[in-house]
């Protein structure tokens, strides 16, 4: 049956098919994993509301897996569409034993040529890039009856050494040490095969998936016996656990009475292939235990096609390995281990490879075997990954003090009500949403394009909301922050690369007309000499301009208004101290000895140029060296870096003082490498960590509610910190025990 009769939707299911220009198979026993790369043109809505190309481009990968029988249909889709690929080096992952049929079916398909690419070198390569890059992707499965899973997002400095665990035709260790360090330290031969013969065997059952099904429904007291079984109420003077297993199938040997395999019932079918899979993930979960000791290692993954993130799976190795290790060792597994092997492969050809590369939500099915992924057509069904270059080096921020700690202070993985609250607050804004997407680009000539591209964002958000509500571990860690940032990328996908830029420029405009009037009342305050007065009055301009947030259902309506929002008004929201949380004596007290501050800001227009310029020419002024850091991409309303670049000359032109400290390099402007309303300082722009160390700063500034309240609130750092946001929802207001615009200015001393 070809592609028309099937009427399959090949290009929804492979991205960006003419650009793609790279392209690695791994053919397993049931399955293909394809990962390939394409470069997608970017393109940029200008201040005229028009959608133009720019000559910057994104590099982006894609992971897709399909079954055998639908290969070769999407193989010829490849090679009816794909140019780019015609006469190049693909790579092709070295694991079975049917690999020169599906060689030479590539090969004749595509017209390429293959590079071999050994399974294991891409195994570890695929785990250590995948840890290294992807936020939560790494977790731990709880062995108790709530099927909790405990996410965790390593770097470079963490993750080594680790065991890998992989449970496929049999079962091999391997250490891995360090960047393209790695040695196979054992294995056994009982593994997944083992599983899979023995239970087709002994029930007759040959699919994996009702295996699993039967095994959920299985109990071991037919067949295995316990420590019970054998030292009855004995047990605890050996200080063992009368339910432990004591021998797999051992009650087979005792009784007459127990059924032969050609009399098995369901039920016993069930508990069979229950018994059988504790038997050799037991077995694993030993090995394992042992080896670890042997290389004292920590932490231990396991993958194959064994594990793929099924519950019976993980709770039983999780079990194992506590049981064994007396409590000291947990199984770790990997969102997206189905993809190891395959990526590891295909990144040995990867030009950007060392770059850091994030999770295109926007471009992937959500995680986990209790997710259904909405087949293309009844019959054809697949999983895709997605991944974007950021074309950056990212690394963890080089003053946080927990560098592998999440920085969200609400997880909504296990906060239902934060979750509900956020997940409705986001539902109600999709369709304001929507038309401020279709409203930033009202110039495009085509404007049934601009509509049908904004509906088709109102609709995958809508549905990426609902897979949430459903599974909330879907797409890893959910918080306010994973939540709003793949509303960006979905925006993005669809062509809308900043909906508010017409909204900030007006407001940059607004507040750099307004700027010399705020800047000469500060120096009129100066002029009396109260200085005291005066660092008030510039905190207060910081708390004022942060009130300044289209993300902020309340502000909105004030910003909307008749009279709209102006500056001194702002101000006049800003309650009078004592705040809710009022650091400011402290920080008045060291505000002089600060060398070198670095400011994380938050808002672009008001929040930026009349909140934190007038702050931070205070510091300027006692002679710290003063570090600007803005988003690298755009996210609501926030200020990025190359507007921030770009305001820089009307801020010498508004201020001599302002001049001379631009001039003189006193005052820097980088980039956070963020793309996100908040700040997950684990994963920052190499350039900033570079200028923090150079010029040794001695104060972090973070400010918005974003940043500073939903993120980082409770975040450690190794000098002293400034979090200063003004609660502006309600909910949060009631969390944190104070009211609508009551002020965060919390001051901290460092670990140092």
């Amino acid at each position: 049956m070809d592609t028309a009769q099937r009427n399959i939707d090949f290009h929804r299911l492979v991205r960006d098919a003419p650009l793609i220009n790279h392209i690695c198979f791994d053919a397993c026993s049931k399955t293909v994993k394809i990962i390939y790369s394409s470069t997608v043109p970017l393109s940029h809505t200008t201040l005229d509301c028009k959608r133009v190309d720019t000559e910057k481009s994104e590099d982006r990968i894609y992971c897709i897996q399909v079954q055998y029988p639908d290969f070769p249909l999407i193989l010829q889709f490849f090679g009816d569409t794909c140019p780019l690929l015609k006469g190049t080096t693909v790579d092709f992952v070295v694991t079975a034993s049917q690999n020169a049929e599906i060689e030479e079916v590539i090969r004749k398909a595509l017209d390429v040529k293959l590079r071999h690419v050994e399974a294991f070198t891409g195994l570890v390569n695929g785990t250590s890039f995948l840890l290294r890059n992807i936020e939560a992707e790494s977790f731990t499965y709880s062995f108790d009856e709530s099927q909790k899973y405990e996410f965790q997002t390593l770097n470079t400095e963490s993750m080594y050494p680790y065991l890998l665990i992989n449970i496929r035709t049999g079962v091999s260790v391997v250490l891995v040490d360090g960047p393209n360090k790695f040695q196979r330290l054992g294995g056994s031969s009982i593994g997944g095969a083992s599983f899979l013969g023995l239970s087709e065997l002994i029930t007759g059952v040959n699919d994996i998936e009702e295996m699993m099904d039967r095994a959920l429904k299985g109990s071991p007291e037919e067949f295995d016996i316990f420590i019970r079984d054998i030292y009855g109420d004995r047990a605890a003077n050996f200080n063992m656990d009368p339910h432990l297993l004591a021998a797999s199938f051992g009650r087979v040997t005792r009784a007459q009475t127990i059924r032969r395999a050609g009399e098995f019932d369901d039920q016993s079918k069930n508990n069979a292939i229950l018994s059988l899979l504790r038997m050799v993930l037991y077995n694993v979960s030993q090995i394992a235990f042992m080896l670890s000791e042997m290389s004292n290692v920590k932490r231990v993954f396991f993958n194959g096609f064994l594990v793929r993130n099924r519950p019976i799976v993980m709770k039983t190795l999780s079990f194992a390995c506590n049981y064994w290790s007396g409590g000291k060792l947990k199984a770790c597994f990997l969102r997206h281990e189905n993809y190891t092997t395959g990526l590891g492969a295909f990144l040995e050809g990867c030009p950007n490879a060392d770059m850091y590369w994030k999770e295109y939500c926007s471009g992937s099915t959500a995680l986990g075997r209790f997710v259904p992924v909405e087949p293309l057509e009844t019959g054809f069904k697949t999983q895709t990954f997605a991944l974007k270059c950021a074309r950056f080096k990212a690394a963890p921020f080089c003053l946080l003090v927990d560098k592998d700690g999440k920085p969200d202070a609400i997880d909504f993985n296990t906060d239902d009500e934060a979750r509900d609250f956020w997940i409705q607050i986001l539902d109600n804004t999709i369709a304001k949403l929507t038309e401020l997407a279709i409203a930033s680009q009202s110039g495009c000539p085509d404007q049934e394009d601009v509509i049908s591209r904004a509906k088709d964002f109102e609709s995958d958000f809508v549905k990426t909301m609902d897979t949430i509500k459903e599974h909330h571990v879907a797409y890893g860690n959910s918080n306010a922050r994973n939540l709003l940032e793949v509303r960006e990328q979905i925006l993005q996908e669809k062509g809308f690369d900043d909906i508010y830029v017409q909204k900030k420029h007006e407001e940059n405009l607004s507040a750099v007309a307004e700027l010399p009037i705020v800047l000469a009342s500060i120096d009129k305050l100066k002029e009396a000499g109260d200085e005291k007065a005066v660092v008030e009055y510039v905190s207060r301009c910081l708390l004022a301009g942060n009130v300044f947030d289209w993300g902020a259902k309340e502000v909105v309506k004030l910003m909307s208004s008749e009279k709209g929002l102006s500056f001194q008004s702002a101000i006049n929201h800003v309650e009078n101290r004592p705040w809710l949380f009022d650091g400011f004596e402290s920080y008045y007290q060291k505000h002089k000895e600060y060398k070198s501050v670095l400011i994380f800001v938050d808002n672009s227009g008001y929040d930026y140029i009349l909140g934190v310029i007038p702050f931070a020419r205070e510091l300027l002024r006692n002679g710290a060296k003063v570090i600007i850091c803005a988003n690298t991409l755009p996210a609501l309303n926030d200020l990025t870096y190359r507007e921030m670049i770009e305001l820089a000359p009307e801020l010498k032109k508004a201020d001599a003082d302002l001049a001379k400290f631009i001039d003189t390099e006193q005052i820097m402007f980088v980039q956070s490498g963020q793309e996100s309303p908040c700040l997950d300082a684990r994963r920052v722009h190499e350039d900033l960590n570079t200028v923090v160390q150079k010029y040794e700063t001695d104060l972090v500034i973070i400010e918005g509610m974003g940043r500073a309240l939903h993120t980082n609130f409770n975040v450690q750092f190794k000098c002293d910190t400034l979090k200063a946001a003004v609660i502006k929802t309600q909910w949060l207001a009631d969390r944190l025990k104070g009211k609508m615009f009551s002020v965060v200015f919390k001051h901290e001393h460092g670990t140092k």
